[in-house]
């Protein structure tokens, strides 16, 4: 009985020897990842703002005198020069006025000159020459009056321009201070947009901007914020800024819909990363997954601003790092990975 259980002993020892040279599972595979290099580069925040291209100034042509228009001569789109008659108005009542008041400072004058020879003859008192010269001054300023109020018929732009807007036709009659025409007058064009309160105190007046017109996709003109207005709106909180676009093409006109591309920040030399590397922990903190050789660690991060599809970073990564903005979901920490550059892997 003795031998048997020393047999058996020395049966169970010789089995579990043999289990020594089992071999271990198989290790996890490697997990297929695209990695970008963290780098510098400069980068701007911007912001677009919609609003209606204008010309630098409105001008308004109003009639001073009231009369029934006989002409007009310039319509829409025509360029008048400062000076250049636009519309005329019947001056005839206007001409009888002044022919009856020229003749009566033929008469004033006349008797003046007979009432000034007998002063000086003695035959004439002193209180007489004095009518006589007051009835010439008022006939005399009665005919100024009259050249005035006819040159007022005669309606002529008073800047260079472009007329936008025609409002009379001949026959209508023109009332006084109501406009006739609209001129678009001053080089270039403005840009009026509206800019939220947070926004616009990074703005300064000469700052560059990028506009671009809606019906001219493929345009971008140049400008610079020339004013920001000193007051908020009261319910929407936006404050307009001004824009002016010194040079623009024939086919942009007035009204047209644009867009400011305004820059708001600039840094430049920011670290940066793609906004695809960036996951969000389980306590809501940023991190990347940084590739060291063939491993993976996850990296928690500061993140600033986003520009495009651009994210700052302050801290946790240094530039030159590899990190994976593709196959993250298989990845943990310390998991072997192969990893290759994004372009590479996007374009295959």
């Amino acid at each position: 009985m003795y031998k048997t259980a020393v047999s058996l002993t020395i049966c169970l020892a010789a089995l579990g020897c043999g289990n020594q040279d089992v071999e271990a599972p198989p290790a996890d595979p490697a997990v297929a990842v695209a990695t970008v290099p963290v780098r510098r580069q400069p980068v701007e925040r911007t912001f677009t703002a919609v609003g209606a291209l204008e010309p630098v100034a409105r001008v308004l042509v109003a009639a001073q005198e009231e009369g029934v228009v006989t002409a007009v001569y310039v319509r829409e789109g025509d360029r008048v020069a400062a000076g250049a008659l636009v519309v005329e108005l019947d001056d005839r009542e206007i001409g009888a006025e002044l022919a009856e008041a020229r003749a009566n400072l033929d008469e004033a004058s006349a008797n003046l000159g007979r009432v000034q020879s007998l002063h000086a003859s003695g035959l004439a008192a002193a209180q007489e020459l004095d009518t006589a010269e007051a009835r010439q001054r008022v006939s005399a300023a009665r005919v100024d009056a009259l050249l005035t109020r006819r040159s007022f018929t005669r309606i002529t732009a008073p800047v260079d321009g472009v007329v936008t807007s025609r409002r009379v036709e001949v026959g209508d009659l023109a009332s006084p201070r109501a406009p006739l025409l609209e001129l678009a007058s001053g080089r270039g064009l403005l840009l009026r947009v509206p800019v939220s309160e947070l926004e616009v105190v990074r703005l300064h007046t000469g700052d560059e901007a990028e506009v671009t017109v809606d019906a001219l996709p493929e345009l971008v003109l140049e400008s610079r914020i020339q004013r920001i207005f000193p007051a908020a709106d009261s319910v929407s909180r936006q404050v307009t800024v001004e824009l002016k676009v010194d040079t623009a093409p024939p086919e942009v006109r007035y009204g047209f819909l644009a867009r400011a591309h305004l820059v708001l920040e600039s840094l430049p030399d920011a670290l940066v990363v793609p906004e695809t590397a960036l996951q969000r922990g389980a306590e809501g903190g940023a991190f990347v997954w940084v590739v060291d050789g063939e491993t993976a660690h996850m990296r928690g991060v500061s993140v600033g601003h986003r520009f495009d599809d651009l994210a700052v970073v302050s801290a946790g990564v240094a530039e030159g790092e590899q990190v994976v903005v593709e196959g993250v979901a298989r990845l943990s920490d310390g998991a072997a990975v192969t990893a290759h550059p994004a372009a590479v892997v996007e374009a295959s």
